[in-house]
């Protein structure tokens, strides 16, 4: 973005992209929890599985957080860092909680609302998904350093930098596979702050687009067969289909870089939703939950066109309602 506040259309086309995977992602993980005692063993397997080939949607939105924000020619003084990033992930926090507190709340319950509603904010008892704003929060105290780090470093050592605390997160983790508990105590979380620079540097020095495409193939492909390989066995997948797993790493990093070379510019369309993208990741899971859990919805029974149907007009929906929140300025931060 260089300092300016141009909208660059293949990021509008990574984000629009990774929206709607997250998205789908969502309708199969939860439908895998609220039908768990209807649906086989097989269809379990099945959503791990999918789910585990989208898992570069989520490192996507940080990847182009760290392009456009790790800018050198981008300054960010405290009061826009504080008073709009942070504000605004701190906001929807609040708001969000809110709103699934008061979905999930039962009347008869010993537990006030409120006591609810604090639980939910401070211990993220409200929703899973909510997550991700707690991780923006937390990349956001960082910046200042990360800005710090890029100004000082040059590209090669940035990525000298990035691919050492790969090693540490990432690769020495698997160590446990081996029965050796070498990385068991290292914090696996601080992959996320290695995405924004892998964002910042993919922008600036581009992996050649077939090859972007060949791994991101190879590895979307990888993904679900370890999960449906270690299903049956009592080894848990997760750190090698986890954010931190390296397979995932290159995925998502093998996405943003084939994304970059597209050359068309982003129609009226596109760049509408991707002004929306955060409201429909907010408000999408309104509908899965209502659809999936209160009105017994249940996409398995209507195979994978099922979900994709599902993850239209989710992410349909949430864009009317967060485009028309936008338009009459209720809901601002989004």
């Amino acid at each position: 973005m260089s300092g300016t506040d141009k909208r660059i259309s293949q990021f509008s086309y990574i984000k629009v992209t990774a929206c709607f995977a997250i998205v789908l992602l969502h309708c199969f993980n939860n439908a895998r929890i609220y039908h768990a005692d209807v649906i086989s063993a097989g269809q379990t397997t099945a959503a791990y599985a999918a789910c585990s080939a989208l898992m570069w949607a989520v490192p996507s939105f940080l990847m182009v957080t760290g392009a456009i924000l790790l800018d050198r020619d981008r300054v960010i003084p405290l009061s826009k860092l504080f008073g709009k990033y942070f504000m605004r992930m701190l906001t929807a926090l609040v708001v969000f909680t809110a709103i699934f507190t008061l979905i999930k709340h039962d009347p008869e319950s010993e537990t006030g609302i409120g006591q609810e509603f604090i639980e939910g904010i401070f211990h993220n008892h409200c929703m899973a998904y909510l997550w991700y704003l707690y991780l923006m929060l937390a990349l956001y105290l960082l910046m200042p350093v990360f800005k710090m780090m890029v100004n000082r470093l040059t590209y090669r050592q940035l990525w000298i930098a990035a691919g050492l605390v790969l090693v540490i997160c990432s690769v020495l983790p698997l160590a446990g596979y081996f029965g050796i508990d070498a990385a068991q105590y290292i914090p696996t979380w601080i992959v996320y702050g290695v995405y924004l620079f892998l964002g910042f540097l993919l922008y600036r020095q581009r992996i050649d687009w077939h090859i972007s495409a060949i791994l991101f193939v190879l590895c979307t492909a990888a993904l679900p067969f370890i999960t449906v390989m270690l299903a049956p066995t009592d080894i848990d997948p997760l750190g090698l289909t986890a954010y931190n797993s390296p397979l995932v790493v290159l995925q998502s990093a093998c996405f943003f870089s084939f994304m970059l070379a597209i050359k068309r510019e982003a129609g009226a369309i596109i760049s509408n939703i991707d002004r929306c993208t955060f409201g429909i990741y907010l408000i999408h899971m309104i509908f899965v939950r209502l659809t999936m859990k209160e009105l017994g919805f249940n996409p398995f029974e209507y195979g994978a066109a099922g979900f994709i149907a599902a993850a239209v007009v989710f992410f349909a929906a949430s864009y009317a309602v967060t485009y028309v929140l936008k338009k009459s300025r209720l809901f601002s931060f989004l």
